[in-house]
């Protein structure tokens, strides 16, 4: 079974989520995101908790918007975070990606080298596969 890549991502940020998922996809990665991979019915936090669960890459999308936005997409950095605990120090699981300049608030992710699909989104796309 391939290794699952989870994005998440604020709704503001959705073109640019959906950019990055169709860019992963067509290079093979195997993805999950919410807006791609929940069906209609599905109990969404328990399906989001469990694709966190199932994955072997976190990708935290990253801008203005999501970092000092309230709401799920921080519940998601945090399931990631609580994840990430059971991983080996040395061991990547969550990728930060910036889709502008902008400064984590979670400490955890600050430590984190960050990948930047600006100014130069292709560049960055590449580093990222």
């Amino acid at each position: 079974m391939p290794d699952l890549v989870f994005i998440s991502y604020a709704k503001e940020d959705q073109r640019s989520a959906d950019r990055l998922y169709l860019d992963l996809k067509n290079a093979g990665v195997s993805l999950w995101m919410d807006s791609h991979d929940l069906l209609p019915g599905q109990p969404w936090e328990r399906e989001i908790d469990e694709a966190i669960s199932r994955s072997s890459y976190f990708i935290a999308l990253q801008s203005t918007r999501s970092v000092g936005k309230r709401g799920h997409v921080q519940k998601e950095l945090r399931r990631a975070l609580e994840a990430a605990e059971a991983y080996p120090e040395d061991e990547l699981f969550i990728i930060p990606v910036r889709i502008e300049e902008c400064e984590p608030t979670f400490r955890a992710i600050r430590k984190l080298h960050r990948l930047d699909l600006f100014p130069d989104y292709v560049e960055g796309l590449n580093k990222l596969l």
